[in-house]
């Protein structure tokens, strides 16, 4: 089991709901930034039997990744709870962000699918390239381009839903990030993500897959070597979406 700091008591008096699937995708330096933002965040572990509320009552929602696919329904019963979820919230104007497996339950939500890669396995550090979109994005305007995070998935979004604003792209995989609405992001790569837990989830990889485990391991050393470099974009994001969970707050005690 992955270290999890505890950050449900605070100074703040803002809250995000966290949904985490899976033991091993915990919400690792994004609740640090969260907190240290004053938002403190409620966690929801489905995989030991939480409950997933069927309305957000906090004032934000992170949907964390996990090793499952969006399209286990079949496994996981929840998986439809995290689409209603996101839907509520969405409606009600909270600020919502999807992470890897997150942005892809946020994809099928509104109508976008979701498949197996076409090009393997992406993993390490990439570099997401940020479109013109991105300029005018409340999340994403003015955050460094090319964005560096950590990511490693297999499966992709292959078409987004018909109302998404497309707002980043890597070469392997083009849809990394978009918005639903006025508040709901989605993003393939992992913001919350240090070199730590991803070396623990090299031992997720498919070890019958070498192209899969020589990805992995590569990008394991290109994450400790440009972990400055991502920390430092991936904060940013965090604290962007810190000041826009605040400020829907403010504009909803109004």
């Amino acid at each position: 089991m992955t270290y999890q700091p505890d950050l449900s008591r605070g100074t703040g008096t803002l809250q995000a709901l966290v949904i985490q699937p899976d033991p091993y995708c915990p919400i690792d330096r994004l609740g640090l930034w969260l907190h240290d933002e004053g938002i403190t965040t409620r966690i929801v572990q489905p995989f030991n039997d939480d409950v997933i509320p069927e309305i957000l009552q906090e004032d934000a929602l992170v949907v964390l990744g996990g090793d499952m696919s969006s399209l286990d329904d079949h496994v996981y019963h929840w998986l439809a709870h995290i689409r209603s979820l996101m839907a509520a919230a969405a409606s009600h104007r909270k600020p919502t962000l999807g992470i890897c497996l997150g942005a892809q339950l946020m994809a099928q939500t509104f109508g976008g699918t979701v498949t197996r890669g076409d090009q393997g396995l992406e993993a390490g550090v990439v570099e997401v390239a940020l479109r013109a979109e991105a300029a005018e994005d409340p999340l994403m305007a003015g955050l460094p381009g090319p964005f560096c995070a950590g990511a490693m998935h297999g499966d992709m979004i292959d078409h987004l839903p018909p109302s998404a604003v497309w707002l980043g792209m890597t070469a392997q995989y083009p849809h990394q990030a978009f918005r639903i609405g006025e508040m709901s992001w989605g993003v393939q790569f992992h913001p919350e993500l240090s070199p730590a837990v991803y070396r623990q989830w090299l031992s997720l990889v498919d070890e019958n897959d070498a192209v899969a485990m020589e990805r992995a391991g590569r990008g394991m050393q290109a994450f400790e070597n440009q972990d400055q470099i991502v920390r430092e974009h991936t904060e940013a994001l965090a604290r962007r979406f810190a000041h826009l969970v605040r400020t829907t707050a403010t504009v909803a005690s109004q």
